[in-house]
């Protein structure tokens, strides 16, 4: 199924974490409603991603000039490294720069002369997917959405 599936976007619905966390209160902080419960898990697992990608990238310069690749190359650097980190982190007992990324304010130091490539042939354009697509991934959203009101 082609597609992603976006937070919801309606006035007065909070999405980012920096959102939440700008209440006085606890009960201020707290998510309201099923919406929001599931835009802030969306939001944290995004988090969690953005920031593995940012140690990745500065571990590995080949995923800062992935343009140049073919989507299934691509597709087969990031599994390789999937399958490279989930070594390291099994057989170190600490790995340095997930130690760094765990600190709220990190930002990954990138070498300036690498991944400057301005090729953007693999970008997703939003208008490129399918309505049909757009409507089942609204769709199990809002299951999605209820199933954590219900657990």
């Amino acid at each position: 199924m082609k597609g992603y599936m976006a937070p919801y976007k309606r006035d007065n619905v909070r999405y980012h974490l920096a959102q939440f966390r700008r209440g006085a209160t606890r009960q201020l902080r707290e998510q309201r409603g099923r919406i929001e419960k599931l835009n802030y898990l969306h939001s944290s697992c995004r988090n969690i991603v953005e920031r593995t990608f940012g140690v990745w990238k500065a571990r590995w310069s080949i995923l800062r000039d992935m343009s140049f690749y073919h989507i299934d190359t691509q597709r087969d650097i990031v599994l390789a490294i999937m399958v490279i980190h989930n070594y390291i982190r099994k057989k170190c007992n600490m790995d340095d720069a997930f130690r760094a990324a765990e600190n709220e304010k990190y930002v990954p130091s990138l070498d300036s002369d690498v991944g400057t490539s301005l090729r953007a042939n693999n970008n997703i354009n939003a208008e490129n997917v399918e309505e049909q697509s757009d409507l089942v991934w609204m769709g199990l959203r809002d299951l999605i959405a209820n199933e954590i009101c219900e657990a």
